[in-house]
């Protein structure tokens, strides 16, 4: 466990049609895909502030995890894979989140991940946008993410697409940790400090 606290940020997104400028072929993320998107988490996490010397093994348990529900189900319609002969590029995975602190269901972008030999081509954008306009598609009205300060990559993207910061908390897990763990009941203590921002 690292000795110093990480900071997160909440965003939260009001949905709106999103341009799609760039174009990958997808499809839907299903049950049957948690090899090939545990590879493509590791891979996406290695080496970055949100890594903490997890396995391959590790990486698959956590997408396990969420395709089984541990955050709510997979909404398979607005969760994408980018894939290449077998391999996965980018995947962009959405659950329907119950965030107990508001006692609300809302749509959270679980996981956005793209392949270290895919970045700065716009696919995680593409992704995200995606997944935006199949939420609206489906009558939602918000999206939320969790995102660790520091993920430029990631910061920057949300930024774009309009996320806006609404709480900043300190954990001492990184996110895949936190994954392996159980969810957050998001009511603060040793593990985090919540702020409104």
């Amino acid at each position: 466990m690292p000795s110093k606290g990480l900071k997160r940020w909440e965003m939260h997104l009001t949905l709106s049609e999103q341009p799609l400028s760039e174009t990958w072929a997808t499809r839907s993320i299903s049950q049957d895909d948690a090899v090939l998107l545990g590879r493509l988490l590791y891979e996406a996490y290695y080496g970055t502030i949100d890594y903490d010397e997890e396995t391959p093994e590790e990486a698959e348990q956590v997408i396990q995890g969420i395709l089984s529900g541990k955050y709510g189900p997979l909404l398979t319609m607005c969760s994408f894979l980018v894939e290449k002969q077998g391999q996965a590029l980018g995947a962009c995975m959405v659950t329907h989140w119950t965030d107990r602190r508001m006692k609300t269901k809302r749509p959270l972008m679980t996981l956005l991940m793209v392949h270290p030999d895919a970045k700065g081509k716009g696919m995680g954008t593409f992704l995200a946008r995606k997944s935006i306009d199949a939420l609206m598609d489906r009558g939602e009205k918000e999206f939320v993410l969790f995102v660790t300060v520091g993920n430029h990559d990631a910061q920057h993207i949300y930024q774009k697409l309009g996320f806006q910061v609404v709480e900043e908390f300190t954990t001492r897990r990184r996110i895949l940790a936190r994954f392996r763990r159980p969810p957050s009941t998001g009511s603060g203590g040793a593990e985090e400090e919540k702020k409104k921002v």
